[in-house]
């Protein structure tokens, strides 16, 4: 049998406020940009990629795929690929520091 309920008017009892948050620091600011960036520059590599091999299969086919702006999709994971390794290492550097100090 359930046990019998403490409230006698069965009403909810009134939720209380959450502490307030703390302000984030600056640091943590930087991990979440860094983070962000280097998710953005790991899509625009593949996207480079895949826009690459639709370039090669198609360009002889397809009018479409023979423009000039698919030869500039080459390039894109040449500069888009190092630039997220780069950031990559300095996200995992600035968490690390931020660890080591105990934060």
């Amino acid at each position: 049998m359930p046990k019998a309920s403490s409230n006698p008017t069965q009403r909810p009892k009134p939720r209380t406020r959450p502490a307030q948050a703390q302000p984030r620091s600056r640091r943590e600011g930087v991990e979440r940009v860094l983070a962000a960036l280097v998710v953005a520059f790991g899509g625009l590599a593949v996207l480079g990629f895949a826009a690459t091999l639709l370039h090669i299969a198609f360009r002889d086919g397809n009018p479409f795929f023979a423009g000039v702006a698919w030869q500039y999709a080459f390039w894109l994971p040449l500069v888009s690929l190092p630039l997220a390794i780069v950031t990559l290492v300095t996200l995992v550097l600035v968490s690390a520091s931020g660890k080591a100090r105990g934060r």
